[in-house]
């Protein structure tokens, strides 16, 4: 569980770079580098726009063969949207910022709210942008 307050970010990029040092990635390589973008970035994402309980943000995240897998939960069963940000706007490129670093994204419905998730290869590359995948879809059963 992460705090909402914005500063306890700093804290999940450090915690998330040594989880994945401690499992072989290289801190410093492209891989290493997406999981914690796309992780904080969903983070942030569930503070400010989800209602967290008790002002903390459930997040997993895990391995899958050499693909990492993030989770973020939050209060709300709002659909997360991309926009399109204005060069003059200061936030609202997150979604569009992640879809550039995961294979395959999505969220689903989780107790009140939703749990939205990322996978991030070991040669992130653009993908597909946020899914509702069907119940059968084998990456909804495994998040």
């Amino acid at each position: 569980m992460v705090d909402r307050a914005p500063a306890a970010v700093t804290g999940l990029r450090a915690n998330a770079a040594d989880v994945l040092q401690a499992w072989g990635l290289d801190r410093d390589g492209d891989q290493s580098f997406a999981v914690v973008l796309v992780l904080t970035e969903l983070v942030t994402n569930a503070g400010r726009h989800g209602r967290p309980r008790l002002g903390l943000i459930d997040t997993e995240m895990w391995l899958d063969g050499d693909r990492v897998v993030v989770t973020v939960m939050d209060g709300t069963g709002e659909v997360p949207v991309a926009r399109d940000a204005g060069s003059g706007d200061e936030s609202g490129r997150g979604l569009r910022l992640i879809s550039a670093y995961v294979e395959a994204s999505g969220y689903e419905p989780h107790r009140g709210g939703k749990r939205i998730w990322a996978v991030i290869g070991p040669h992130p590359a653009p993908g597909e942008g946020f899914l509702l995948l069907p119940p059968s879809d084998p990456l909804r059963s495994a998040v």
